[in-house]
């Protein structure tokens, strides 16, 4: 029995550490399209558009490498005028190997106007992971009976996070704790390693807008990640804005990948962005790099009143 306990821990840890080594120890997904779809980790975003906005976002990351983390997201927000709040909700499906993990988070908001000139977003999460693992899906070089008795296990961790926004026409600046709720990953619960539970992602971002000329803007941006026991994270992004139109950008994840990203605005209510990232670490020779695609939709009204331009935030 302690044997079959000791290889479950070992098989939890690895999968950890196989996210952590150059992908900054996220035990949550990372995006490189943060900056479209930030509710996902800061509750605060919740009607921060003035319209409601239907995002869906897919993620393959590390093509080529078998098991490799695959993330498929929907989300929904939308502002209460009249009250000065907003809600959303979140449905997340992440798969790494044989363990997959389904998230439903739902959030508010409360927006504090300063004088037309600002608004101060202050937000709650809350929700809970269905934490799974299929040891039937592994494989071992050498015949071990008890790996063969190891039987499927799933976890249920609700959890609940924090989040703070304030932006203006032509910047933002977030920061939040998704999940204060540091969950352990065995059932029994252990104390045996600090990678066997959830553990705290303090995200930063920020972002703002430069007009170039009356066709082009500016826009650098940046994410920043910080899990307990782990190296500071730091993605850096600049993207360029024709027309409102079309957003070509850059980033740069430190110490880690880099790529690109385009987006278009297809008319006032849907749009459509991808990213391919390249890996620049110990990994980058056993895959083909990441792709992302979002897909957005705004419910305006029949007026044609177009998405805040050119934010996207």
């Amino acid at each position: 029995a302690n044997k079959m306990k000791n290889i479950r821990l070992q098989i939890i840890t690895l999968l950890l550490l196989i996210l952590g080594i150059n992908g900054f120890a996220q035990q949550d997904p990372m995006y490189t399209q943060y900056m479209y779809n930030p509710i996902v980790v800061n509750p605060a975003f919740a009607g921060s558009r003035e319209v409601g906005v239907l995002t869906g976002v897919f993620r393959k990351q590390w093509v080529g490498i078998n098991g490799s983390p695959t993330t498929s997201s929907i989300s929904y927000n939308a502002p209460i005028r009249r009250y000065d709040f907003g809600v959303g909700a979140t449905l997340l499906y992440d798969a790494l190997g044989p363990t997959s993990q389904t998230s439903l988070f739902l959030d508010y908001s409360y927006q504090i106007r300063f004088d037309q000139k600002g608004t101060l977003s202050l937000g709650l999460k809350g929700g809970f992971n269905y934490f799974y693992i299929n040891y039937s899906g592994l494989n071992s070089t050498d015949p071990d009976d008890d790996l063969d008795q190891l039987e499927n296990e799933s976890l249920f961790l609700p959890n609940f996070g924090v989040g703070a926004y304030y932006y203006t026409d032509k910047l933002y600046l977030g920061l939040s704790v998704p999940k204060l709720l540091r969950n352990s990953l065995e059932k029994k619960g252990n104390n045996l390693d600090h990678l066997n539970r959830e553990e705290w992602h303090v995200f930063l971002m920020g972002g703002y807008i430069f007009k170039l000329s009356e066709v082009i803007d500016f826009k650098p941006s940046f994410i920043s990640r910080y899990v307990m026991g782990s190296p500071l994270s730091i993605e850096l992004t600049a993207t360029f804005m024709l027309y409102d139109k079309i957003w070509l950008g850059a980033m740069y994840r430190v110490g880690d990948s880099f790529g690109g990203l385009i987006n278009w605005q297809i008319n006032p209510k849907l749009n459509v962005g991808y990213s391919y990232d390249l890996s620049n670490s110990e990994i980058k020779a056993y895959n083909k790099g990441s792709h992302e695609i979002t897909l957005s939709y705004a419910f305006l009204r029949d007026n044609g009143k177009r998405i805040l331009s050119p934010r996207f935030f």
